[in-house]
């Protein structure tokens, strides 16, 4: 019996161990359940058909991958694969879902098998530390020295001898000696060496008149090379080397030093001495074909490049000269060549008679290359001057077309000459590693590089280079494992065969170490050969050892027994499949009695060895000598025809090229055929003349459409046309055949072109197709559908299975009954015909297809068979058959079939050949082989020792052969019958063992990390726990976390997706680090959300708004807003009147919309258009022909309208017509007329008002989009506020329309000090919706019928109403929306998006929130809570979420809730990296990991790890101190006196505050004090000092009064302030331009600085010329820099360090100045402590660097790019700057005597984000300095040292949102820790306790 599903219940979280899996319907499924195990191997089996994949790929991955692509933002995810949302009740417990399929749909020649395995990337880390280089001239060594190395050299080599220590000087051009040794002389030097002899500087005589050489050496010292000496020598060492700029030259001599004495150089940079040749330092860049620094610059890394193809010039090297081995010389044209080729190889001695492949290498080159490289001077000279200097003369010639024609037949993509295919500059060629170069390496087959990587010896000491090695062992290991040790690593990936590229992403994961990931496979034993299969099972076995989950749709016996979970779906196929016929161990289903898997591993079913082989005739086989195609070894070998013979061998042995490549590509060419791929090199082909056909049965897909069938495809949908049309009815109608083809019959449903389904773009779903609303899916007009034959339709007859039919068609001949004899024996005959056809394909185990299935829709085995059945038909009804009618060529046709579909497949194939073909069948199935009539094995191995014949004979020939792999199975086969057992499996000798620990431990292990600021460290961070990252600010914990960990885990998932995909995402670079392996896959949640400008909304920002515009674009219904009817359709007789109306008035073009807004290169809809007989279009406003039609760019948005005529004034009714006709069928009901004023107006017979006729354009997504001029209200262009006095800049010809709309965006939601405040004033047209008047007017209904069922009235809802609500009102609304049939399949997705998003909002405590809230009006709370609403959603298991500060903007009530969700989600079977320096998460956490000691290069080293108590006792831990020792309040032992309460000076009042959710409250603020804003998340903090604070002194402090209304009702003693300063957490620059230097303007005096030193001031240098905007200073190469922008075909922009400047910013001469023996490159390099030092004598620069310091962020580099900037970080730059001013103007009002009671008023948000607690008490005691100044000073913060610390507190609340903006307390921190109904006074009762 079948085991049947029990019934579960559907439990909101799955069972720990399992995927659980219920009511699966998908495709054919029949609604069971499934409890798949995790970190187990399961293979799913089945009769094809049955259901397998749409099981594991269409259900179970489809939702794992959909679920962790959710996790990416809505840009990424356009560029995934959309996988449907599978039809199934619920998947509970599912991790993120990886696929391995056989589908190879890579093209770039840049990936390569090193690429996706990212050997490539260990080898180039692992060259730079083993390669030796050597000079390219002179061959020697090449290496750095040091003064201590070249001081051990010379002491330990030529002791005892008397040297000069010299180093060279350059002497410029036409130098006199006067001039020269005079400057020598002044510097204290005495000796130079020039021309072999020692000169003195002070006797120019002595140089007799001669010049000086370019560099001359001077003598540093002369010193004798002994131990005593040691000191000198160094100190001599030392001074030539900085003198030399790193190169030095020292000469030997016994005694007087003559130009005999021996001359050594030393360098300290890759640069050979002797030839003063440099080389670039051995980068990992450098060894990288894919990145700029490394990248051949002809081929751009790409290995070849156009040229002549010496293969079509000399196509057979069998032939001599004389016999026309040049192909080019061989016609008239050029015969001369011929005969100067004869002529110079008899003068030469070349034989002319001997084949090219037999003749000397020499003579090959020769007659190759010739012997002069300028043809033109060889052939005047009567020299032979080549076959490519022939070809090159033609080059010079090409700008003739006959040249040009001709010499394209001989050119192709050739190995680059200058790289010679290596891929990569020459400078990368002179690094060798035991003498191959890097290139040399991925030529290597994997058997052989193997063994050689592990033969190089590494230093005891170095674990780091042993460790990159034993990683690239480990992965070629993996490749070899898995039966891919043939192939090399510069094996393009396009060229690997479906299989061959499953293998290799199989290793490749394993390589890449994914843990808690769920690997689906679909059978990734195809193209392996027995005996290769159990090293694949120990690849799965491995993968699955890891933590992994492997779900795996395989057929081979040998993956089932090695299983853990086998799963059965059946018992039939179709529709007679679905079910879940078995689930448990193999031992459990060998003992089933009903299951057919379970029949032929145990036997009771089997394939059966033919009673009779056929014989071989004589002269009657394909002859193929000299086949040298890639591996194969000049093979000769016989094929014999009219037999079933099968290729076979182990994998890579040549099979496939010796069938695809010698065989059908050459055989394709004889007959004349055309063949788009080069044939294989092969010396002759004879035999072929026999063959009628030659026939290559692939699993290509048939059809690319879904209008090709089964019944088309065998021809008997022409027969059962016949059949309808001769009925009765169809003749009373004259209806004929064509008319029932839904592809271009008259009956056919119009509206869906015989289709049956409409596609509905779902721009951010997966598109749907939905059925037809006009013809249900029948593909036939109703009229069609009443011709009934034998009481069925057209539709109902294609809804048969083949099987079906097949006994339906055998009833209709005898029924055939028209009273008419002979039509009735006609009609018999076809459906007798009918019938036959289909009876082959029930034959061929295919009768479970229907007769209208599309053809696209089915596997590439079933494509492979319905070809053969196709073929079988042809040849059957063909008139005159042959014996040798057609050879079919089959590769692995068993692919995909189960034990039973090969034994009908078997069946067929005899039968094939007994119809008279010849098979040749490529396959490694036993079965298969055994009942081949011939079997031709290859090998004995892959790659190079394969392509050679082992054996060809009979199976039992085989088989009695040693040699043969394929023979001991057979014998193995032939001597048991039935299916092998369990004891007489071959099982893999070397199974992949992991080491115990990789197994066991559930860790992400992480070494040598080097990553910024990170010192090689090595840790291991705990999987399934909460781990908490913290340490000093700038410690380097972000690096850690999100660059290592979060960038490794993400890129490596991603490099298992898409390549497409991940040609747009943006590319994760790969961390500096040795090692990291255990990484699941990642999801960050990160510290600030980009806002965006003034139009990111929470909508937006949650993606809410994204599917409302979607749910509106596809149900909403036009509305006109003029007359708020509904539109109607309009008539074209109604169109035809108002254009005819328009045209009197003048001339129009006439339109058709082809393209709306789509990015593309939209060739194919030009030629489209022209092939309707459109000339012109219009393409973004501007007119092209299609003829010519060039691509557009491709990744623009374009609009395209086809224009089918211009329409002169005055036209009639009656010519417009058929102009209108064909208008509005090319625009699919749609037009558009361009008016003289080049103005556009829109018709349709979709979209028009009853009333006023105005027409409107199908809905779409872009109309309710406020970013986009499609959807924007016009007058406030989406911003929803007046911008009348801020419009856009009008187009200019520096500035595109769209430049200008985005600076001005970016400038409305700028806070500039120095610009005028203007309130935002309610857009008067739109009413705040951002939206223009058509959008406005769209209206959603959900259906009557169904609200009313459920208890609600029928809602009409507008997108604008909607975004007005709050986010739990939203929910409402959307609870009552109800679709059914076609509208509740598009709005199933889009409604659960939607729903699903405002719960989590609800969830978070975010229900609230208005929809249409801007996003830069969010508190910081509300923004990170939002942030994680959204990941939330997703629902995965065993996913590592890293996030950044999670507490930030929390208030320590609302922590506790975060923390609970935190906890929630790890205790789903998620891991988390959290960020963090709050002390309640550090309590929670399962591990603590502190980084330190201090900060930037101070910091980068673990301290500390484990679990809190751990923390706590390490003394070496900062964090572990603060803890115990926690601040003291207040810090300096007394708080500020608050002024008088009654007095109104010293305080600044606002009372009636009333904007967003404050409700009418009165605040008071005393002056000069710190006060404290606090309150829940969401209260209303942020609005009041942002809203009411900042506006109200900004008006008071304005002179000119604002009459707008205004958040308060009165403000008070702002009159006591100066100026009032916002000290935000925005960025302080936008470009790498500015930096902490630059803003703080200490930079300036820097300048100033370096201008006063004296060598500055002798070359009259002013402060400008050092800075690096100036042209005068600044490096021109990068042009100040410091790095170049580098672009790459097919990969993505990036950028290196400027080589000229190296990476400094300035020009040599500028960089020549320098202070303290630093220049000001180097400054720039320095971090701020640093700096503050450096500069400690200049205290206008040292204050400003060492206030920095003080608040934490001295780790900061001076020259930092602001953009890499945190936003705290910002926050105190501008914080320290203001500081810094403020001090500067009290100082000068001291020194001038002034009084001045007046300070600034400073507004500060969270200061304390990314702040260490012991940083904290540093921005504590800058605070507290600012007050001191006199400054008034309001900071919101939750942080509790702070609250604490204020001398005045204000607690606002109680409660978030409506129930906030109250003042629930206020006072010193003391009274407010009284309050009773303060949640802020408990926390502060607290603290100050402590």
């Amino acid at each position: 019996m079948s085991k049947k599903s029990p019934a579960k219940p559907k439990t909101a979280l799955a069972p720990v161990d399992v995927i659980q899996v219920r009511g699966a319907r998908q495709n054919n499924l029949r609604g069971f359940d499934l409890d798949l195990p995790l970190g187990k191997l399961s293979v799913v089996t089945g009769p094809s058909g049955s259901g397998k994949s749409s099981l594991a790929f269409d259900t179970i991955y489809a939702e794992g991958q959909r679920r962790y692509v959710e996790t990416f933002s809505p840009y990424t995810r356009q560029f995934f694969e959309r996988m449907d949302k599978p039809k199934v009740d619920a998947i509970h417990g599912i991790p993120p879902a990886i696929a391995i399929e056989q589908v190879n749909n890579i093209r770039s020649t840049r990936s390569t098998v090193g690429t996706i395995t990212e050997i490539n990337d260990y080898l180039k880390m692992l060259f730079p530390r083993l390669a030796e280089a050597t000079c390219p001239e002179c061959q020697r060594p090449v290496r750095p020295e040091t003064a201590q190395s070249i001081h051990a050299d010379l002491l330990g080599t030529h002791a005892g001898k008397q040297a000069l220590i010299c180093f060279g000087v350059a002497a410029p051009k036409d130098t006199k000696t006067e001039d020269f040794f005079p400057f020598l002389q002044s510097q204290g030097y005495l000796r130079i060496w020039i021309y072999g002899e020692l000169i003195r500087t002070d006797e120019p005589a002595s140089m007799k008149g001669r010049k000086l050489p370019a560099i001359v050496l001077v003598v540093q010292d002369r010193v004798t090379l002994e131990n005593k000496q040691k000191a000198r020598l160094s100190e001599a060492i030392e001074a030539a080397l900085r003198l030399g700029k790193g190169q030095l030259t020292v000469l030997l001599d016994s005694g007087a030093h003559t130009a005999d004495s021996t001359l050594l150089s030393f360098s300290t940079d890759w640069r050979c001495a002797d030839c003063d040749l440099k080389l670039p330092a051995p980068t990992s860049g450098l060894f990288s074909f894919n990145n700029p620094i490394g990248a051949c610059p002809t081929c751009k890394g790409f290995g070849r490049t156009l040229g002549l193809d010496l293969h079509k010039a000399m196509p057979d090297e069998s032939l001599s000269i004389r016999d026309g081995l040049v192909k080019a010389f061989s016609g008239t044209t050029y015969r001369e060549s011929q005969d100067d080729l004869e002529r110079a190889a008899k003068r030469r001695g070349v034989s002319l008679t001997t084949a090219f492949s037999d003749l000397p290498v020499k003579d090959q080159q020769w007659l190759i290359e010739g012997e002069d490289k300028d043809p033109e001077r060889a052939h005047s000279n009567g020299q032979w001057y080549g076959v490519k200097g022939f070809f090159k003369w033609l080059e010079a010639r090409s700008y003739k077309m006959h040249v040009r024609i001709f010499v394209s037949r001989y050119r192709a993509y050739t190995t680059c000459g200058d790289c010679d295919g290596g891929r990569l500059k020459k400078d990368a060629y002179n690094f060798r590693i035991a003498g191959h170069t890097i290139a040399d390496l991925w030529n290597l087959p994997v058997v052989q590089l193997l063994p050689l990587l592990k033969s190089w010896s590494i230093s005891n000491g170095d674990g780091a280079t042993k460790m990159l090695r034993d990683e690239i062992s480990s992965r070629l290991s993996y490749l070899d494992r898995a039966g891919l040790g043939y192939i090399h690593l510069d094996r393009q990936t396009r060229t690997l065969s479906g299989g061959e590229l499953q293998r290799v992403n199989l290793t490749t994961c394993l390589g890449a170490s994914l843990v808690n990931t769920l690997f689906v496979l679909d059978e990734p034993s195809i193209g392996l050969h027995p005996r290769d299969i159990g090293r694949l099972i120990g690849v799965m076995e491995g993968l699955r050892d890891k933590g992994n989950t492997l779900l795996v749709v395989e057929h081979e016996e040998a993956v089932m027994r090695a299983a853990d979970n086998v799963i059965e779906i059946g018992p039939g196929r179709g529709d007679k499949g679905g079910h879940l016929v078995y689930d448990g161990d193999l031992e459990g289903l060998e003992a089933m009695k009903d299951s057919l898997t379970a029949d032929y591993l145990t036997g009771r079913k089997k394939i059966l060895v033919p009673a009779k082989r056929r014989s071989i005739q004589k002269n009657h086989q394909i002859e193929i000598k000299g086949a040298r195609q890639n591996n194969l070894q000049n093979l000769d070998i016989e094929i014999p025809l009219g037999v079933l013979c099968c290729i076979t061998g182990v994998s890579g042995s040549g099979k496939s090229t010796l069938i695809h490549e010698v065989l059908y590509r050459n055989l394709q060419r004889l007959r004349g055929e055309v063949c788009e791929d080069e044939p294989g090199r092969v010396k002759s082909i004879k035999g072929h003349e026999k063959l009628h056909q030659i026939i290559m049965v692939d699993q290509s897909p048939l059809a690319r459409t879904p209008r090709s069938t089964p019944a088309v495809y065998v021809g008997a949908f022409d027969a059962i046309r016949q059949l309808f049309a001769e009925t009765d009815d169809a003749k009373a109608l004259g209806i004929t055949p064509g008319f029932f083809s839904f592809n271009s019959g008259e009956g056919r449903c119009e509206r869906c072109a015989g289709t049956g389904y409409e596609k509905i773009e779902m721009q951010f779903l997966s598109d749907l197709f939905v059925t037809c609303p006009e013809c249900t899916g029948t593909r036939y007009q109703p009229h069609a559908l009443k011709i009934l034959l034998n009481g069925k339709s057209i539709h109902d007859v294609l809804c048969l299975t083949i099987e079906e039919a097949m006994h339906w068609f055998r009833q209709a001949e005898t029924s055939a009954s028209s009273g008419n004899k002979r039509a009735d024996a006609s009609s018999a005959r076809k459906a007798q015909g009918v019938a036959d056809n289909l009876a082959i394909l029930v034959e061929a185990g295919l009768g479970y297809l229907k007769l209208g299935q599309p053809l696209n829709t089915l596997s590439g085995g079933e494509a492979q068979r319905l070809k053969l059945v196709g073929h079988l038909i042809e040849s059957s009804n063909a008139k005159e058959a042959t014996a040798s009618s057609a050879l079919l060529l089959l590769d692995e046709p068993t692919t995909g079939l189960h034990f039973d579909d090969i034994a009908l497949l078997v069946k067929l194939l005899q039968r094939l050949v007994n119809e008279g073909n010849s098979l040749i069948v490529i396959e490694h199935n036993i079965d298969v082989i055994q009942c081949a009539d011939w079997v031709i094995d290859l090998g004995p191995d892959g790659g190079a020792d394969g392509g050679r014949l082992v054996v060809a004979g009979t199976p039992e020939t085989v088989a009695d052969c040693s040699a043969s792999w394929t023979g001991r199975y057979l014998q193995d086969k032939f001597a048991s019958p039935n299916r092998l057992a369990e004891s007489r499996m071959v099982r893999p000798s070397n199974r992949l063992k992991d080491k115990p620990e990789t197994r066991l431990t559930n860790s992400i292990t992480i070494r040598g990390a080097r990553e910024h600021n990170l010192k090689n460290i090595s840790v291991e961070i705990p999987r399934d726990q909460f781990v908490v990252v913290t340490g000093l600010s700038g410690s380097g914990k972000s690096t850690l976390a999100f660059d290592l960990v979060f960038a490794e885990g993400q890129r490596r998932f991603l490099d298992s997706m898409s390549v497409y995909a991940r040609t747009f995402v943006e590319q994760m670079e790969k961390p500096e680090v040795d090692f990291i392996t255990g990484v699941p896959p990642t999801v960050a949640i990160e510290q600030r959300i980009s806002r965006g400008g003034g139009k990111s909304t929470v909508a937006t920002v949650t993606e809410v708004w994204h599917f409302l515009r979607l749910l509106f674009a596809k149900l909403g219904t036009q509305h006109c807003p003029k007359c708020d009817v509904p539109v109607v359709k309009q008539s074209a007789s109604a169109i035809t009147q108002t254009i005819t109306a328009q045209v009197k008035r003048g001339p129009v073009h006439l339109l058709a919309p082809l393209i709306k807004a789509r990015k593309g290169f939209h060739t194919e809809v030009a030629e489209n258009a022209r092939k309707h007989g459109i000339e012109t279009l219009l393409v973004d406003g501007e007119f092209k022909d299609t003829l010519n039609f060039k691509p557009l760019a491709r990744f623009k948005e374009h609009t395209i309208d086809a224009v089918v005529s211009c329409v002169d004034k005055g036209v009639s009714s009656v010519e417009l017509r058929p102009l209108i006709d064909k208008a509005i069928k090319l625009g699919k009901g749609t037009i558009k007329l361009r008016l003289a004023d080049q103005s556009m107006q829109v018709l349709s017979t979709e979209m028009s008002c009853p009333s006023c006729s105005l027409s409107f354009e199908e809905l779409d997504p872009r109309l309710f989009s406020f970013n986009s001029p499609h959807g924007w209200c016009k007058q406030c262009r989406g911003f929803g506020f007046t911008v009348t006095d801020h419009g856009a800049t009008p187009r200019r010809e520096d500035i595109s329309q769209l430049e200008a709309e985005m600076e001005e965006e970016r400038r409305l939601t700028r806070h500039e000090d120095d610009e005028e405040s203007h309130e935002r004033v309610i857009c008067p047209a739109c009413h705040g919706s951002r939206l223009n008047e058509t959008a406005r007017f769209v209206k959603l209904t959900g259906n009557a019928e169904v609200t009313k069922k459920v208890g609600a009235a029928p809602v009409a809802l507008r997108i604008q109403d909607i975004n007005h609500l709050s986010a739990e009102a939203a929910s409402g609304s959307m609870a009552k929306l109800a679709f059914t049939g076609t509208s509740g399949e598009i709005a199933r997705d889009i409604l659960a998006e939607i729903k699903q998003r405002l719960h989590f909002m609800k969830e978070v405590g975010l229900g609230y929130l208005q929809l249409d809230r801007s996003a830069d009006t969010l508190s910081g709370g509300e923004a990170q809570r939002i942030r994680l609403a959204a990941q939330l959603g997703s629902n995965l298991r065993g996913v590592l979420y890293v996030l950044d500060e999670p507490t930030i903007g929390l208030h320590p009530r609302d922590n506790e809730r975060l923390l609970n969700t935190l906890v929630a989600l790890r205790d789903k079977g998620n891991s988390l990296l959290v960020v963090e320096h709050d002390d309640d998460t550090m309590r929670r956490a399962d591990t603590i990991i502190d980084l330190g000691p201090g900060a930037g290069r101070f910091g980068g080293e673990i301290i500390s790890q484990g679990p809190l108590h751990h923390i706590l006792k390490d003394k070496n831990s900062v964090t572990g101190r603060e803890l115990r020792q926690p601040m003291k309040h207040p810090i300096k032992g007394a708080r500020r006196p608050l002024p008088s309460a009654k007095k109104k000076e010293g305080w600044l009042s606002i009372t009636g505050a009333h904007a967003n959710n404050l409700q009418n409250i009165a605040i008071s603020i005393p002056v000069g004090r710190l006060t404290v804003i606090t309150g829940v998340s969401g209260s209303g903090k942020s609005t009041f000092m942002h809203s009411v604070l900042a506006p109200a002194a900004k008006a008071a402090l304005s002179k000119v009064k604002s009459k707008a209304p205004q958040p308060w009702k009165e403000a008070h003693g702002f009159d006591q302030i100066a100026a009032m300063h916002e000290v935000d957490q925005s960025p302080i620059g936008k470009t790498s331009r500015s930096c902490p230097a630059t803003y703080v303007g200490v930079l300036d005096d820097i300048r100033k600085l370096y201008a006063q030193v004296p060598a500055a001031r002798a070359r009259g240098y002013e402060a400008g010329r050092f800075s690096f905007n100036n042209d005068s200073g600044r490096c021109e190469a990068c042009q100040g820099n410091g790095e170049i922008k580098v672009e790459m075909n097919f990969l993505p922009t990036t950028r290196v360090p400027c080589e000229v400047c190296r990476g400094l910013r300035y020009n040599s001469a500028t960089l020549e100045i320098d202070f303290n023996g630093k220049t000001i490159g180097e400054v720039l390099r320095m971090s701020i402590t640093e700096a503050a030092d450096f500069f400690s004598s200049q205290q206008r620069i040292a204050r400003p660097l060492q206030l920095l310091a003080d608040t934490g962020v001295g780790y900061l580099q001076l020259g930092q790019p602001s953009p890499t900037l945190s936003g705290g970080e910002a926050q105190r730059l501008k914080l320290v700057t203001e500081l810094s001013v403020g001090q500067g103007k009290t100082v000068t009002q001291r020194m001038k005597g002034l009084k001045s009671e007046k300070r600034n008023l400073y507004l500060i948000e969270e200061p304390t984000i990314g702040l260490h607690m012991s940083d904290v008490s540093r921005l504590l005691d800058v605070l507290h300095r600012l007050v001191d100044d006199g400054h008034t000073v309001v900071v919101i913060e939750h942080h509790p040292d702070v609250f604490a610390e204020a001398d005045y507190l204000i607690d606002i609340g109680p409660e978030a949102g409506p129930e906030g903006g109250q003042v629930v307390a206020s006072g010193t921190p003391e009274e407010v820790s009284k309050h009773k109904t303060s949640v802020t006074a408990p926390f502060l009762r607290r603290i100050l306790k402590a």
